[in-house]
């Protein structure tokens, strides 16, 4: 059945199989990221719980939730107490006829207890995805994180022994000072700990952070040869360690690729809820808002949360099937893409295998200016 397809006994109401939960919460800003987040706050942890839960009984009216995947991004959903994070997780698995495939929820090395990690595997979560980083102390220093590299094996050894098979790291390579040898050691190590899944992410300077005010005025700086020899090292160094690059940022063993983000690059539809959460419901998309004070009061007026709505034609949702697939090893299928991408081919950036249109290394480089000519 697809996303889209009507309920059984509920004409006119999309089925969901994909929910995304926005915690904003972190101990601590990094200079660096660009998504909606605000200092975490005990006080504010349970009328935020309350107001999720809200939001999602209430996108219940106008769609029928099949869920596959859940995941719980951020932010730092690890941020929450013990007790709220279980009771937004309960309250969410409430919606759900039988346990969805995987589960996910993000987490930072310093907010991940023993005691909150059995609680999330009682819980029906299944899937963690650490953000190291780094394994380098120097390098977490610049990012501004707050753990060390011990603290980052230590909880990786606690969520081992709570039960779960299914784990990630998350890695930053091109952080100004990194260095090749930084990153080569941050990779070895990040192997020795034997993950299902890593993630390894160019950084990039965003607009209104800290890190691109730096680079504007020349505080810091990228280096685009170092990048290139990150991009390829990371690429051999984790084949060898059997886990292989499913899109451009992210490797897996073979069976624990990302299902939900795999749903993303897909074109599947989605449901997002909490603050700044983004959904795409049969060609409707809308943000909500990144006032957290606003989306609080979600609970008391019932009133929409958006921020910012847009419907999309088939042809805008076909191009973006064809800018988030060709990131994937996948590539894009059907022979509407040829004229878009036959000139891809002649330089050299993608192949036609299969009846699919694939990057070669050289376009997996340049996926970015490969997004622009398909845009």
């Amino acid at each position: 059945m697809s996303d889209t397809a009507h309920a059984i006994g509920v004409p006119g109401l999309p089925v969901i199989r994909h929910l995304y939960v926005h915690v904003p919460f972190c101990p601590r800003i990094c200079p660096y990221c660009s998504f909606f987040v605000v200092p975490a706050d005990r006080r504010r942890s349970r009328p935020f719980v309350d107001a999720v839960l809200a939001e999602l009984r209430t996108r219940t009216d106008s769609c029928q939730l099949q869920l596959e995947t859940i995941y719980l991004g951020g932010g730092t959903p690890s941020a929450l107490t013990t007790e709220d994070l279980e009771r937004l997780i309960a309250g969410i698995m409430a919606h759900c006829s039988c346990a969805p495939r995987e589960f996910t929820i993000e987490a930072n090395p310093t907010t991940l207890s023993r005691e909150k990690a059995q609680m999330l595997r009682r819980a029906g979560v299944n899937r963690v995805s650490l953000g190291a980083q780094s394994f380098d102390p120097a390098v977490l220093t610049v990012l501004g994180r707050q753990h060390a590299p011990d603290r980052i094996r230590a909880t990786w050894q606690i969520v081992r022994e709570a039960g779960f098979d299914n784990l990630g790291l998350d890695l930053i390579f091109g952080v100004p000072g990194q260095g090749r040898a930084s990153w080569l050691t941050t990779l070895r190590e990040a192997v020795e700990l034997k993950p299902e899944h890593l993630s390894a992410y160019s950084l990039t300077f965003e607009e209104d952070t800290p890190f691109f005010e730096k680079l504007q005025f020349g505080e810091l700086a990228k280096n685009a040869e170092d990048d290139e020899w990150m991009f390829r090292t990371t690429g051999e160094v984790l084949a060898e360690a059997g886990l292989h690059r499913y899109e451009i940022s992210n490797f897996a063993r073979e069976g624990f690729a990302s299902r939900h983000n795999s749903a993303y690059w897909r074109g599947s539809d989605f449901l997002g809820i909490g603050p700044g959460a983004v959904s795409t419901v049969s060609g409707r998309r809308w943000r909500n808002s990144e006032d957290l004070g606003h989306y609080m009061s979600w609970v008391e007026n019932r009133e929409p949360a958006h921020s910012e709505e847009e419907h999309l034609d088939a042809a805008t949702l076909a191009k973006e099937r064809w800018i988030f697939g060709i990131r994937t090893s996948e590539g894009v299928a059907g022979s509407e893409a040829d004229p878009a991408f036959a000139p891809l081919r002649e330089a050299g950036l993608a192949v036609h295998r299969d009846g699919r249109w694939i990057l070669t290394d050289e376009g997996l480089l340049r996926a970015d200016a490969v997004a622009v000519w398909l845009m």
